[in-house]
């Protein structure tokens, strides 16, 4: 039991995190700036890839209920998503746009 809790809360948060990054393209919400929002063409990628891990995570976790011999492939599942939201991470931190400061700062020396 405590293996679909797992599952199913990882496949939505994979979900609602490729949701977010398809949707921004169309109706930005504005909780990104644009200094640092990413590509177009690499957002709606990472938004379809983690939508249909998200979507084939929940359909496995679903169809185990009526097929039991899936239940073996629930931990490699639960494994793979968790790595898919890892090396989201990565690519977030590492190459994803950054903010560049200005060389001074903006107020006066004795604001």
């Amino acid at each position: 039991m405590l293996t679909y809790v797992f599952l199913f809360l990882v496949a939505f948060v994979l979900l609602f995190q490729g949701v977010h990054l398809v949707g921004e393209i169309r109706n930005p919400l504005g909780t990104v700036p644009a200094e640092v929002a990413l590509p177009e063409k690499s957002q709606r990628r990472w938004g379809e890839r983690l939508i249909t891990f998200g979507l084939l995570s929940m359909l496995l976790g679903f169809l185990s209920f009526w097929y039991p011999f899936l239940n073996d492939y629930l931990v490699p599942v639960i494994v793979v998503d968790g790595c898919a939201l890892g090396i989201l991470a990565l690519y977030l931190i590492f190459f994803a746009p950054r903010v560049e400061y200005m060389g001074k700062p903006s107020g006066g020396e004795h604001h």
